[in-house]
C-alpha cells in the first residue's frame, strides 16, 4: 500500500475540480500522497485499538491525523474501507528466509512474535471478523484477508510436504486447520492474560510438522 500511485475509482475528468482547486496540495503529488495515507492510517489505527471500532468515527480518525474530515473521504470513500486499508496496512506479511520444515519452523516462531508484540492489531483483526458477520462491505474484505493468509500458509505446507516425496493434497486441509488454530489462539491470548501463546503455538507446530500422510493407495481392477 505505501508508494502506491492512488487509483481514481472514477475518470480524472470526474475530478478535474480537485486538481484545479488544490494545486499546492497536489505538488509532488505521489509522494504527498502516500505520507498523508500513511498519517491517517497509523492514526486511524491508535484510535481503533484505542476506542474499537464501533466507537471510532471517521471524524475520530481524521482529528488524531491532524486532516481534515474531507481529506480523509477523498483517499477512502467510507469508514469501512479505511478500517480495512489499516488491516492491510498493519498485518504485511514476512517473507520466509528458507523452504520447507526449516521455513514452517521460521514462521511459527514469527508467529509467536506477532501474538506477544502486537496486540492492538490482533484486537482489531478479530473485532472486525464479528463486524464482517453482519456488514457488507468489511465481509467480503475481511473473507478476503482470511482467504490470502490461508493461501500463505498452504504454500507453507506444500513445501513441507514436497521436501518428505508426500501428495501435496491435504496443504489445503492443513492450512484451514493450522489458521484456525491461530486465530483460537489470539482470541485467548487477548482475553486470557495468563494464557501461554508460546506453549500454544508449540504444540501447534509439533502437531502440525509430525502428521504424515500416507500415499493413496492404486485403485485396484475387478476388486481386486
Amino acid at each position: 500500500m505505501n508508494g502506491e500511485e492512488f487509483e481514481f475509482a472514477q475518470p480524472l475528468d470526474t475530478y478535474r475540480w480537485i486538481w484545479l482547486n488544490n494545486q499546492p496540495m497536489l505538488n509532488d503529488h505521489s509522494t504527498r500522497s502516500a505520507d498523508t495515507r500513511t498519517r491517517i492510517l497509523e492514526a486511524a489505527f491508535r484510535e481503533l485499538g484505542r476506542r474499537g471500532y464501533e466507537n471510532t468515527s471517521i471524524k475520530d480518525m481524521a482529528e488524531a491525523a491532524g486532516v481534515a474530515q474531507g481529506l480523509v473521504h477523498y483517499h477512502y470513500k467510507s469508514k469501512q474501507q479505511l478500517v480495512l486499508a489499516v488491516l492491510e496496512f498493519v498485518c504485511r506479511k514476512v517473507e520466509l528466509g528458507v523452504e520447507g520444515e526449516a521455513g514452517a519452523l521460521e514462521a511459527f516462531e514469527q508467529t509467536k512474535t506477532m501474538l506477544r508484540e502486537s496486540r492492538d492489531t490482533n484486537s482489531l483483526y478479530i473485532q472486525l471478523i464479528g463486524v464482517s458477520l453482519h456488514d457488507s462491505v468489511i465481509g467480503p474484505g475481511v473473507r478476503d484477508f482470511i482467504r490470502s493468509e490461508r493461501a500463505h500458509v498452504e504454500g507453507i505446507a506444500r513445501q513441507v510436504l514436497a521436501e518428505r516425496a508426500l501428495d501435496p493434497a491435504p496443504a489445503r486441509g492443513i492450512a484451514s486447520v493450522v489458521w484456525a488454530a491461530i486465530l483460537g489462539i489470539m482470541v485467548q491470548s487477548l482475553v486470557d492474560p495468563e494464557f501461554d501463546t508460546d506453549e500454544a503455538v508449540d504444540a501447534l507446530a509439533a502437531m502440525s510438522l509430525s502428521a504424515v500422510y500416507a500415499p493413496k493407495a492404486p485403485e485396484t481392477v475387478g476388486g481386486n
